[in-house]
């Protein structure tokens, strides 16, 4: 009975510890330190969720995913590269280029049922336009979604897929980014 018990409180314990780290590790990223990040980031800063409202996150999400991609389009056009991103059919990565970009971002995250992933376009010559994510739902059949965004190279932007399911813990170890579309400019 006794260990029981020690177990108990050992596990409330560490899971009160866990969450009082995160809320720190929240409460010490400020909005310019966020926005060293990225738009996306940045933005998300500016205007941080105040209850639980779905609805309510899933508007701040969409007004800043539109901000951020209205930014990097003006980018383009700053750059002289919009109007090759503008003439081009996006074409899937190849094996080993979405294997680099892969390697060379950090994974993704899903939270409130929305997943984003912060990419730094490392390929020289294209313009990332798409993702394409995969996960289950609660009856464990796969479903696919796609998230688009403009990412010129060298520049760093955010995929976000609003209403994406991550309520089932299993399935977020089914969840990946199977392939990703670009544009290639020269």
């Amino acid at each position: 009975m006794t260990g029981s018990i020690l177990r108990t409180g050992f596990h409330a314990g560490a899971a009160l510890f866990g969450a009082a780290a995160m809320m720190v590790g929240l409460a010490a990223t400020t909005p310019a330190q966020a926005a060293a990040k990225g738009c996306f980031a940045g933005c998300m800063a500016e205007t941080p969720p105040k209850n639980d409202d779905y609805f309510a996150y899933q508007q701040i999400v969409r007004a800043c995913r539109d901000r951020c991609d209205a930014a990097a389009l003006d980018q383009l056009k700053a750059d002289g590269l919009y109007e090759a991103y503008a003439a081009c059919k996006p074409e899937p990565l190849t094996k080993t280029e979405f294997r680099d970009l892969r390697a060379s971002n950090p994974s993704w995250q899903a939270q409130f049922n929305i997943f984003s992933w912060d990419v730094t376009n490392t390929l020289p010559d294209k313009i990332l336009t798409e993702i394409e994510v995969e996960t289950q739902d609660m009856n464990l059949v796969n479903v696919s979604f796609t998230a688009s965004t403009v990412i010129a190279p060298k520049q760093s932007g955010t995929f976000v897929v609003e209403d994406f399911f991550d309520g089932y813990p299993a399935v977020r170890y089914a969840t990946k980014v199977r392939g990703a579309k670009a544009c290639t400019i020269k």
